[in-house]
């Protein structure tokens, strides 16, 4: 029997319910899940860098995991709570569906992978204004602009492509869900890190609160654009994009 692609499921704790059992959990900060892979243990060096980068710094280690073994093929990666599935459960509510967490656990891989040779991602969001104004509502937008201004300077993207990206009105915001090639995967990571680097020393600033999360703010928009460029080169019509799919408590919105 072919084994089934490898499938990440981070989280910064116990998510409290059932995870199909094809998932490995990622468990950042200190949190070492008793089935799956602790930051802690196995990468302490960016197990805490969660405080920073949110989700990036476990996308991060797992580009280390498929480059150590040098994997092919495909590789996904969901969070406890998000998911770009190709199965419907729940409600749509606005941009996502809810659900509650017992409709996720019997699922069968295929709701993850479909036929496990197409890419599977988060549809793009539309948003009333800009994402340079979407961004600027809930932190620095300073920070943004330098962000794309070394993504810039490392060749990553060209000068064109940042100020139509953030002056547009749409992107894939869970560019960090889906099922897409390992190839696609390990280059934007690599990407993505050396922006964060050349960031963090040049012009990051401290920021308190939700803000402190400035650098995975920003990778997040980032990974927006080179997912869809990813996306487009691959062809439009030969990837899936789906709502993504959220799991509370109450299966509500609220």
């Amino acid at each position: 029997m072919t084994s089934p692609p490898p499938f990440y499921c981070i989280s910064h704790k116990d998510p409290g319910w059932p995870l199909p059992p094809f998932l490995t959990l990622v468990g950042t900060g200190g949190y070492v899940p008793e089935r799956g892979i602790g930051m802690s243990v196995y990468a302490p060096q960016l197990a805490y860098k969660n405080m920073k980068l949110g989700e990036y710094a476990a996308l991060f280690m797992i580009r280390r995991l498929l480059e150590e073994a040098h994997a092919d093929g495909f590789v996904g990666v969901c969070h406890y709570r998000r998911y770009a599935l190709v199965a419907e459960i729940g409600q749509l509510r606005g941009f996502n569906y809810h659900a509650h967490p017992s409709e996720l656990q019997d699922l069968p891989i295929e709701a993850f992978i479909g036929d496990g040779t197409t890419p599977i991602i988060s549809a793009p969001i539309n948003f009333p204004g800009s994402v340079m104004q979407q961004y600027s509502a809930n932190a620095v937008g300073r920070d943004l602009l330098m962000f794309f201004g070394d993504a810039v300077d490392c060749g990553v993207i060209d000068s064109d492509e940042a100020i139509n990206f953030l002056s547009g009105t749409s992107f894939i915001t869970a560019g960090n869900v889906g099922y897409m090639p390992v190839a696609w995967f390990v280059e934007t990571m690599r990407q993505l890190e050396g922006v964060v680097a050349r960031f963090a020393h040049n012009h990051y600033i401290r920021r308190e609160g939700y803000e402190e999360r400035t650098m995975g703010l920003c990778c997040e928009r980032l990974h927006g654009l080179l997912l869809r460029k990813k996306a487009l080169e691959y062809g439009a019509d030969k990837v899936i994009t789906r709502p993504l799919t959220v799991l509370t408590e109450t299966g509500r919105l609220n």
